[in-house]
């Protein structure tokens, strides 16, 4: 098939933001109450556009017909600017600065596997029964491998860094992966919500929680807060986060107070659990 050259693609990006910022000059010099228009590049954690959004962007679609929409798959902060995007839709912690954010939701980690891993190696009971399992570890948006869990339960914390050969930025993966009897993995219970709902994974240590769970957020240039065409769409992704959220409670509970970004995330790289025992040498 048909290929773009660097050259085309750069053209067709240049392009593209061209046209988009004439059509939100347009809309801004329009009458109040004129419908979005217009073309939004649109980056997604992949985790998150196939089991949150793209199930639902239909709805988005039918009520704004006038507003084309460019998908592109989205791993960190860093790739808005590099992929020439108006929004992304992340999991981890908004930046501190440069970009204008809107949280979505806040997440809770659950510790699942597949019923038939279960069944072969054992439910734990403690946390510390978890360095005899094969873990699947999550990157963060923010470079590090997770592989340092912490639990807490009355007030009491437990921590155990897991043993594990397998890493991944996606959280489908690691869904797939411990689907298919992998091993363990410890994910964003909303990107979970399809796998635990037909039993696929099954939770454990259901009476501790798995502490520093990320929040979903939005991020954009300053320049776009003005745009109706990424307006409604945050608006969509509001409608979204909210039904899934009520979703989740019938599910898992209620959700877990916001989450402050921790100190490590963006600073550590490599192993959670090498930069945990440097800090504690």
């Amino acid at each position: 098939g048909l290929s773009l050259t660097q050259d085309g693609e750069r053209y067709y990006e240049a392009s593209r933001k061209l046209t988009a910022e004439l059509f939100e000059v347009e809309q801004r010099l329009g009458p109040r109450g004129s419908k979005p228009r217009g073309t939004l590049a649109v980056g997604l954690s992949p985790s998150l556009g196939a089991n949150c959004i793209m199930p639902r962007i239909a709805r988005f679609l039918a009520a704004c017909p006038d507003v084309e929409l460019v998908f592109k798959p989205l791993v960190n902060v860093g790739e808005i600017d590099q992929k020439s995007l108006d929004l992304g839709v992340l999991v981890g912690w908004p930046p501190e600065r440069e970009l204008a954010t809107r949280l979505l939701a806040q997440t809770r980690l659950i510790v699942c596997a597949s019923p038939q891993y279960w069944a072969r190696q054992g439910l734990p009971k403690q946390p510390e029964a978890l360095s005899q399992h094969d873990c699947l570890v999550m990157r963060s948006s923010g470079g590090t491998l997770l592989d340092h869990w912490i639990f807490e339960k009355s007030g009491e914390q437990r921590s155990i860094d897991v043993k594990t050969r397998f890493f991944s930025d996606d959280r489908t993966w690691l869904a797939e992966a411990a689907c298919a009897g992998a091993g363990v993995a410890r994910i964003a219970d909303l990107s979970l919500i399809r796998y635990l709902a037909s039993g696929a994974l099954v939770p454990a240590l259901t009476e501790w929680t798995a502490l520093v769970a990320p929040v979903i957020f939005a991020a954009y240039p300053v320049r776009q807060r003005r745009s109706r065409a990424l307006r409604a769409f945050l608006d969509f992704l509001i409608d979204v986060f909210a039904e899934l959220d009520t979703e989740r409670a019938t599910l898992i509970g209620t959700s877990i107070p916001r989450v402050p970004r921790p100190s490590w995330f963006g600073r550590a790289h490599g192993r959670h659990s090498t930069y945990t025992g440097t800090k504690r040498n």
